[in-house]
């Protein structure tokens, strides 16, 4: 934040282009490792980076990454419009946007698709979901957070309310990664059937 005020990073909305809403979230605020000041630091940091500034903070403390961003008390509202103007959003890193890849994916996406921004303290500039190499490394940032792994290599929301079907197909009809070759099957007695593949294509629709 060399040559910028905190005061400069965090101020209404003014129509710049350039304003945007900090994200954090924690599971368990007492025994976090990345402490709210460190996530804090983190966001206006990359929002100084693009020449961006902080209109509000979605705080989704106690909240599993597991649920829906959509759902979550605090960033939910933002995504559903029901809060006012923002211009994109900044977290310290793509995991305090969910912990499922396909939660990560539709975020990322729908910024992209409502032309706002997207940014991860870590990552140089706005994340570009047009262009395959940031797509997939944004991609492989998500996944390196979600452990349930199906035969096939992709990554699937695990169980809970919030782990819907819906939710589980972003990944196979959107993202380019999900077009790499699937992993050796299992065979003999007890094999599982493969899962099917949708078919996906190198870029989306």
């Amino acid at each position: 934040m060399r040559g910028t005020t905190m005061d400069e990073i965090e101020r209404p909305y003014d129509g710049c282009g350039k304003c945007l809403l900090g994200v954090r979230r924690l599971s368990r605020v007492k025994a976090a490792a990345t402490s709210p000041e460190r996530q804090r630091e983190d966001v206006l940091t990359a929002a100084a980076a693009i020449g961006g500034h902080i209109i509000d903070w979605a705080d989704d403390w106690e909240v599993s990454g597991a649920t829906d961003p959509m759902t979550r008390p605090k960033l939910g509202p933002w995504l559903r419009d029901e809060r006012g103007k923002y211009d994109g959003l900044v977290a310290a890193a793509v995991d305090r946007l969910g912990r499922i890849v396909v939660d990560c994916l539709s975020t990322g996406y729908k910024m992209r698709d409502e032309g706002k921004l997207l940014v991860s303290y870590g990552h140089e500039g706005v994340w570009d979901l047009d262009d395959p190499n940031d797509e997939n490394r944004f991609t492989m940032e998500a996944c390196i957070t979600d452990r349930a792994v199906l035969p096939h290599g992709d990554r699937l929301p695990r169980g809970g309310a919030s782990a819907t079907p819906e939710r589980a197909v972003v990944l196979a009809s959107r993202s380019t990664f999900a077009t790499g070759p699937s992993l050796p099957q299992p065979s003999g007695a007890g094999a599982h059937a493969p899962l099917p593949r949708s078919p996906v294509s190198a870029r989306r629709p």
